[in-house]
């Protein structure tokens, strides 16, 4: 388990990093708007953008496998507790 202090340092320095991204971003737009802007902005930030997508990914996958198996787990435990007698039986 983290910390709270940890966390709070955690949000502060992404935080900090991420405000500093978009005032630059938004000054060189500023200074040279122009498509030659835009793509110096978008080759500069694609390694920011892989660097996002790939905890979030990785976030979003396990997710969706830690559904599955929660459904999967349900499915067992109904499948054990409900079960049913044969029909000569109940004769």
């Amino acid at each position: 388990m983290v910390s709270r202090e940890a966390k709070t340092a955690l949000y502060t320095i992404f935080g900090t990093m991420v405000v500093f991204k978009l005032v630059t971003a938004l000054w060189i737009i500023w200074l040279q708007p122009s498509v030659h802007g835009a793509a110096f902005l978008a080759l500069t930030n694609t390694v920011w953008f892989a660097l996002v997508a790939v905890p979030l990914g990785f976030s979003a996958l396990f997710w969706w496998r830690r559904v599955k198996v929660r459904r999967k787990r349900r499915r067992l435990i109904e499948a054990e507790w409900n079960v049913r007698e044969p029909a000569e039986a109940r004769r």
